[in-house]
């Protein structure tokens, strides 16, 4: 697994040159930080819900199907585990629900689809789409639940509900899961259009990311001091801890067989925080200085952390 961190690297770059270019756009005031609204609108009711339609729209022979499956375990072990430790940490770190957010939920679409796609080829998009679907149906859950905060009376509880549950990214599963059960083919351009809008979502993250950054100054990131608790966290305590219990889970017969199968599925669990807590935050007015930096601050460090995890997990589970 060693001999893709170069290859990870050149992709991160390539990212990282797109939060860039959002940068200069703020910068030679062609754009305003307010400009990343819109955007995270498109992003998370437009662009994800199509990569989510999208990853369902394949056939399945017998061994992928075999993969897939044990891709979704992967990600469920992934995601309870941070979900498990968040809640754990909350209170004895004093949480607050971006924060928590920002440890618990990655950016596994944004940001590992473009990563997959590039190093490992499009045909293991398939396998990421495990990992993203358990990410929404949680994120779009337990997350929004959390962003909110508490509601009272039986009304409100069912009022949040039905409001999860018609949310486009939450309809989109569905659909994609219709589709993927009846084996029901979109006509050509309908699939067409939807899997180009999909494509769309790295590079549109990675430049509200730079709006986001050109609209503030640089130095206030490094001045939120509890930042390197939440990035250490989310991109190295957080991970490590996932290695350690997949390693326990390798005692089983064909668990772990296909290290790059595996390895599709722990680039999302070792991706920075997820852009979706910005633009959360960003669409209710939370904290929205503060998730940004942490979707940065954590993007940014990706350049180190990712091939430190890479390397780890190669001595870990080899």
């Amino acid at each position: 697994m060693s001999t893709l961190i170069f290859p990870l690297l050149a992709k991160i770059a390539s990212l990282l040159l797109m939060v860039f270019a959002g940068v200069m756009l703020v910068k030679s005031g062609l754009l305003k930080k307010e400009d990343s609204l819109p955007l995270s609108k498109i992003t998370v009711y437009l662009l994800s819900p199509c990569v989510i339609v999208s990853s369902f729209s394949i056939e399945l022979s017998e061994t992928a199907a075999r993969n897939l499956l044990l891709c979704f375990f992967y990600a469920i072990l992934a995601n309870f585990l941070f979900l498990f430790m968040g809640r754990m940490l909350r209170r004895p770190l004093n949480l607050s629900p971006v924060e928590e957010m920002s440890v618990e939920y990655t950016n596994c679409g944004y940001f590992v689809l473009p990563l997959v796609a590039s190093v490992f080829g499009d045909e293991y998009l398939l396998y990421v789409s495990a990992y993203i679907t358990v990410f929404n149906l949680l994120i779009w859950t337990h997350g929004l639940q959390l962003f909110q905060g508490k509601k009272s009376g039986e009304k409100q509880y069912v009022k949040l509900f039905l409001k999860i549950l018609l949310n486009p990214n939450i309809l989109a599963i569905f659909f994609g899961a219709f589709l993927f059960f009846t084996k029901i083919s979109l006509p050509h351009p309908l699939a067409l259009a939807i899997s180009d809008l999909g494509k769309m979502v790295g590079s549109i993250s990675m430049l509200i990311t730079g709006i986001a950054l050109g609209g503030m100054q640089v130095k206030k990131i490094f001045l939120y001091k509890r930042i390197y608790l939440i990035s250490f966290l989310r991109l190295f305590a957080l991970p490590l801890c996932y290695l350690l219990l997949i390693k326990a889970f390798s005692a089983v017969d064909g668990f772990l067989d296909n290290l790059t199968l595996f390895l599709v599925t722990y680039l999302s669990a070792i991706a920075p925080s997820a852009a979706s807590v910005a633009q959360f935050a960003i669409l209710f007015g939370k904290d929205e200085e503060y998730a940004s930096c942490i979707n940065i601050f954590t993007t940014l460090l990706t350049v180190v952390s990712i091939p430190i995890m890479v390397f780890f997990s190669d001595k870990i589970l080899t």
